[in-house]
């Protein structure tokens, strides 16, 4: 007989046991175990055994629950209580969910710049949620160690897990799996080997990365369709191209959402909820249909029925809010203890989900393109017409217009060639006439330079001569020379 099957027997309730409860099992159990109650069983005496056997193991793991209680609790800069320790698995599973909220707070998930991380780690010492958690130490050895993360593969941690309600249990598999990308993107995508002992603990993380992936894979998996408006070749090289669906969503995102360096928004907001609510409508939805049939995956999140013979609702356990939206808004949302946020542009208003729902945020976003559009092409404009008075300019300096030049085409057969090319010709020795004075003053200069740049030319010409002179006499005589030696031979 197990450990788990004592407390079944013995009737203990949701929400953890303690020592009375395990006295209360063994006692109940032991009337019908015991081998003076059954003489005529030759099993009995094995089976009382295994009885006791599971009751001491189960009185273990209660010590080893309380000595983990104790190490989070520590860690956290809180204390445990007795009430705590009596039955500690509810405690334990909350210290531990809070630690990872308190990791993530303070390591900043998704987009977040520095001001931003600062703001957070400001409001985290602040909150009263984490009372007096030593930010600092709690990363060093969330991070930097390996206790932290050992005690989450612990049994004692699973079988708190267990105890606890699907919504926590939800809250708590999500909390784990945005840790492991947490310390994936501090540490250049690599996590520590540590976590695979946690991931045995909690296999149910693998059915939500199923659907993590999926969800990726439609926000930028583009259609056919979507490909072909792409403008040019270069598109590439802006990184991965959005779907049509995750563009959508993202405005939306965006519009709603408030600029990471100026604030966030809490999770308490009604627009933010009614965003995340809608998103993940939208998502479950797609996500029943038989080209995805992940109804298995959101198992992981639906509401238990009341009674065995309810009928399956839409209520959820728990909405992975957070975890979607970094999802869809991936290089774009961030999260911190402060709150949530996005990466708009300086001078950004936000929508209520109302306005966002209805389309507003892109008409916004066309004008804006308009509005920039106009500016380039006045700018463009005034270039252009500043180049022209330019060149009207210099065609006045030079005594002639464009209409002077095109006063008569050039293919005409009565054209005065002579006369035009001897206007231009006076026109260059005006020109040469003014460059070449010493009032001209850079093209006075530059001839000077150009004489002297000739005559080191000449000198370097005449030097090299003068050596291919001196090599040809070497070698004449260094031949006469020899057949001198060759003469006497």
């Amino acid at each position: 007989m197990g450990a788990g099957a004592v407390l079944r027997l013995g009737g203990s309730t949701l929400g953890g046991y303690g020592e009375t409860d395990i006295a209360y099992a063994y006692r109940q159990l032991s009337r019908a175990l015991h081998p003076d109650k059954n003489p005529d069983i030759p099993e009995a005496h094995d089976a009382f055994k295994r009885l006791t056997e599971a009751a001491d193991e189960l009185r273990q793991g209660l010590n080893d629950a309380r000595n983990i209680l104790r190490m989070l609790r520590l860690s956290m800069g809180g204390q445990t209580t007795p009430e705590m320790l009596e039955r500690p698995q509810e405690a334990l599973f909350a210290e531990a969910t809070r630690m990872l909220y308190a990791v993530l707070s303070l390591s900043g998930e998704g987009e977040v710049p520095v001001t931003a991380l600062n703001r957070g780690v400001a409001t985290f010492a602040s909150s009263t949620a984490y009372g007096n958690c030593p930010a600092q130490v709690l990363l060093t050895e969330w991070y930097d160690q390996p206790r932290l993360l050992e005690l989450f593969a612990a049994p004692q941690v699973r079988t708190a897990y267990d105890c606890s309600r699907k919504r926590l249990r939800a809250q708590f598999l999500c909390a784990l799996n945005r840790a492991t990308h947490a310390e994936a993107k501090r540490h250049s995508d690599c996590v520590r080997g540590n976590w695979q002992a946690v991931m045995m603990q909690f296999p149910e993380i693998g059915l939500w990365r199923e659907l993590f992936d999926k969800i990726k894979m439609r926000v930028w998996t583009q259609t056919k369709e979507e490909k072909k408006e792409r403008g040019s070749m270069w598109d590439d090289e802006e990184g991965p191209k959005a779907s049509g669906w995750a563009k959508q969503w993202r405005g939306r995102i965006a519009a709603v959402l408030p600029r990471g360096m100026d604030a966030a928004a809490p999770w308490t907001d009604p627009d933010v909820r009614q965003l995340s609510a809608a998103l993940w409508k939208d998502i479950a939805e797609w996500a029943r249909t038989p080209e995805v049939s992940a109804e298995r995956h959101l198992q992981l999140f639906t509401a238990e029925p009341a009674a065995a013979d309810a009928a399956a609702t839409d209520e959820w356990a728990f909405v992975p809010a957070a975890d979607v939206l970094l999802i869809v808004g991936e290089s774009l949302v961030g999260i911190t203890a402060e709150g949530i946020f996005a990466d708009n542009k300086p001078g950004h208003d936000r929508m209520s989900w109302a306005h966002a729902l209805e389309g507003k945020w892109d008409r916004s976003s066309k004008k804006e393109k308009e509005k920039d559009k106009d500016k380039k092409d006045k700018d463009k404009k005034d270039k252009d017409k500043s180049k022209d008075d330019d060149d009207d300019d210099e065609k006045d300096r030079d005594g002639k217009s464009s209409k002077d030049k095109k006063s008569k085409p050039e293919n005409d057969p009565n054209f005065d060639w002579e006369q035009v090319w001897r206007t231009r010709m006076a026109a260059n020795k005006t020109r040469r006439g003014r460059a070449n004075s010493p009032l001209a003053g850079g093209r006075f200069r530059s001839r000077s330079r150009d004489r002297r740049r000739n005559s080191r030319s000449r000198d370097r010409r005449r030097d090299r001569s003068r050596d291919r002179k001196r090599s040809r006499s070497k070698k004449k005589r260094s031949r006469s020379r020899r057949r001198d030696r060759s003469s006497d031979s």
